[in-house]
């Protein structure tokens, strides 16, 4: 995605770090690279920095004694600027051409944005996460937007799915175009029709996130701030909120950020703490999530909240993660490499094979007759797992989930065992979050065509 290509150089440029764009098309290392492709030369002030914000971090073992096990780092160990952007980041062992010109950047790159052809329906590509607040625009100006999915047969490198537009100006559209670095073609064909398979409308998700009285709400507090920077409207609920019921009436989405399932239930029930603050949700809270599944909204739970959903609502996942010793597997805060289900509705605007960051959160395995209600969105990969940090116990995360969609007829559950959000630098996997969300409000027939055609293709 160009646009994050930009957010990254504005980010080194912000601390003080040169960046140049060519020129020209050049060749350095046996590579061809594009005029417009931005450098970062190693001649520079702040050339260390650059380079430690932009490799894979490597940890060596450290051991106090021969036979003594690995000492663990105590915090985060991985911080590869590129990777979490999702941006392809490539080091030369040689200097760029003598005699190649480039201009240095100052600011935010522009990324040009227009509209080409006629008519009054409008298509572009669902690339990354900065396509979210063209979407969010677009519905608050009364836009019809869907997405559209390429079929098994139309399939080919590129993004899998696009964006449609109508029912907006072609002012407002050229507005959202230019702000957002979009490439709109604008066309006068019949849009697919609503039974079409694979086609999904949405329209302005309204979502709930719940924050606790307890320690959850830091989590709690990145997860609105990143909606709130991709233009969602949320509201804040607590405790109280979500015990009074009637949620389905007034969300779609519920988000549980990261926080122990005892935490969420009980919360704090202490004297000391003032009533209003007293306790969690308990199973009067637990009972309404359920029923608000039950009547269709969809629930999303972050990181250790994922098991209160699977133990209180018997979803058909197993998290891998929890009976596992810190000798057997540790990981305080790595990238790992994440292969993602792009044809699935939470994995559009993904790219297939990327990154996402990992804290000791679940990874699962899906059980009993799960194939007919969960799918594996993101899976980690069948080997080399860690791509920057300090992982113990790589190898039992091989192949398995680190996000499941589980389809409860109506309603949906997203488990995400993966940070999508961490500390919203992780623009790479922002987009599975935000799909989460729009699929909330998706036309039933259609989200469930797209689910039985995958189903019937794993089959």
């Amino acid at each position: 995605d160009v646009r994050e290509v930009a957010h990254l150089v504005d980010r080194m440029t912000l601390g003080g770090v040169d960046v140049y764009r060519a020129d020209a098309a050049f060749e350095a290392d046996d590579k061809p690279f594009a005029a417009g492709s931005f450098v970062i030369p190693m001649s520079q002030v702040f050339a260390r920095y650059a380079k430690d914000l932009l490799e894979p971090q490597v940890y060596p073992e450290v051991r106090r004694a021969p036979e003594a096990p690995p000492e663990a780092p105590y915090d985060v160990t991985a911080w590869s600027l590129g990777m979490k952007l999702g941006v392809n980041v490539q080091f030369l062992r040689v200097a760029v051409p003598d005699g190649l010109k480039m201009t240095k950047v100052k600011g935010l790159p522009a990324m040009p944005g227009r509209i080409t052809g006629g008519g009054n329906r409008y298509t572009f590509q669902y690339t990354g996460a900065d396509t979210a607040t063209a979407i969010n625009r677009l519905l608050k100006a009364g836009g019809r937007v869907a997405f559209e999915p390429k079929s098994a047969e139309n399939d080919s490198n590129g993004p899998r799915t696009r964006v449609s537009v109508e029912n907006v100006s072609r002012d407002v559209m050229e507005t959202v175009a230019r702000d957002n670095g979009l490439l709109v073609n604008a066309e006068n064909e019949a849009p697919p029709a609503p039974e079409m398979p694979g086609t999904i409308g949405i329209r302005a998700p309204r979502v709930a996130i719940y924050a606790p009285w307890t320690g959850g709400n830091i989590d709690e507090g990145w997860t609105r701030w990143v909606l709130e920077q991709y233009e969602f409207n949320l509201t804040v609920v607590h405790n109280k909120d979500i015990r009074d019921g009637r949620l389905r009436q007034q969300f779609d989405a519920i988000i549980l950020p990261d926080q122990a399932p005892r935490e969420i239930l009980d919360g704090f029930d202490t004297l000391t703490v003032r009533p209003e603050f007293r306790g969690g949700i308990g199973t009067t809270g637990m009972d309404n999530l359920d029923r608000f599944v039950a009547e269709g909204g969809t629930l999303v739970a972050m990181g250790a909240a994922c098991d209160l959903i699977i133990d209180q609502m018997q979803m058909p996942v197993r998290d891998l993660k929890r009976n596992m010793r810190r000798d057997q597997h540790f990981s305080p805060g790595s990238i790992l490499r994440v292969q993602v289900d792009t044809t699935h509705p939470v994995g559009f605007g993904m790219a297939a094979d990327t990154y996402g960051f990992y804290d000791n959160s679940p990874f699962f395995a899906l059980e009993g007759l799960s194939a007919d209600r969960s799918t594996v969105v993101a899976r980690y990969p069948t080997r080399n797992v860690l791509a920057s940090g300090w992982l113990k116990g790589e190898e039992l995360m091989i192949g398995r989930a680190a996000v499941v969609s589980v389809d409860m007829r109506p309603g949906h559950v997203v488990l995400f065992g993966l940070r999508p959000q961490h500390r919203a630098q992780t623009h790479a996997t922002f987009p599975m979050l935000f799909n989460a969300l729009y699929l909330s409000t998706a036309r039933d027939r259609a989200f469930n065509t797209t689910q039985q055609q995958q189903q019937q293709q794993q089959q």
